[in-house]
């Protein structure tokens, strides 16, 4: 057996080029290459590519404005951060000490 019979053959992923002239046609998930070209994969395998003129279009459209609707709600991230409020126990806080600082007295004594 020689090394050209262990090569597998490649086969190139099929493309199509499909002019959009509506938003609603545009998939809800999408990928990208490194390059930033922006396509989706149909359950075929079929490359779907989309044209750079048609994205920037679809820019300025009140559905870019407006968040996914099955996108995860994370406070601070996705969602405003709300501040974590103190709940109340029942007990009052203890109250703290306003004497001397422990950290102003020497680490250790030392005899010369």
């Amino acid at each position: 057996m020689s090394a050209r019979d262990t090569i597998a053959l490649g086969r190139e992923i099929p493309t199509r080029k499909v002019i959009l002239h509506d938003v609603a046609h545009m998939p809800s998930d999408y990928s990208s290459t490194p390059g930033g070209t922006i396509f989706s994969t149909t359950p075929g395998g079929t490359r779907i590519v989309y044209d750079r003129a048609f994205l920037l279009q679809c820019r300025n459209s009140p559905l870019t404005k407006s968040p996914p609707l099955n996108m995860a709600k994370i406070p601070g991230v996705t969602t405003p951060a709300e501040p974590e409020k103190p709940k109340s126990n029942g007990k009052k806080p203890a109250a703290q000490k306003t004497g001397e600082n422990p950290g102003d007295e020497p680490q250790f004594e030392m005899d010369i």
